[in-house]
């Protein structure tokens, strides 16, 4: 801690209050948002999507190894997490959903089935090439939320875990 702080430089909680509990809202080998956190915010943009009729696109990128099991190896995480965040834009929001096997949740504001496609093999050929010294590979689900129907969080990572099982993208709310 250095001298003199207030809070906490590492989860922000205030030094002196006994009662304070720390929100790690970031994974810290990944340095992307955790699942406390990353559910809340898919939830708001789902209700924002539907609220101003724009389309939302989920990726689910599942890290694995070559022999189709899934890995939670710490090297790979990071180099896919840096993968991730060179390949998003600056309105996409990654974050860790599980580590064994490793699942990212990566949430595409306002992104078409097209432009949720093009996202996704971006993302594919950055991450496999970060952690391909690492006889690792990355595995992508796609869903893309259509703003005419109200969805919640759990149905949408499910169908985007479908997704990533079955290897075809799914277009909820037809």
């Amino acid at each position: 801690m250095p001298a003199g702080a207030t809070y906490c430089p590492s989860c922000g909680v205030r030094i002196d209050d006994p009662e304070a509990l720390p929100l790690h809202v970031v994974d810290r080998q990944t340095r992307l948002f955790n699942e406390r956190f990353i559910r809340p915010v898919l939830e708001d943009e789902l209700a924002r999507g539907h609220r101003y009729g724009r389309w939302l696109g989920i990726l689910l990128v599942e890290l694995r190894t070559q022999a189709d099991h899934g890995s939670g190896n710490s090297d790979g995480l990071k180099a896919m997490a840096a993968a991730l965040i060179n390949s998003l834009r600056d309105v996409d929001t990654p974050g860790l959903l599980k580590r064994m096997p490793a699942e990212f949740l990566i949430i595409l504001p306002e992104a078409e089935l097209s432009g949720t496609a093009h996202a996704a093999n971006r993302l594919i050929q950055a991450v496999n090439e970060a952690v391909k010294d690492q006889d690792l590979k990355a595995e992508v689900g796609l869903v893309c939320v259509n703003p005419a129907k109200r969805f919640r969080a759990g149905a949408v990572i499910e169908a985007a875990g479908r997704s990533l099982r079955t290897g075809r993208p799914e277009v909820m709310g037809r």
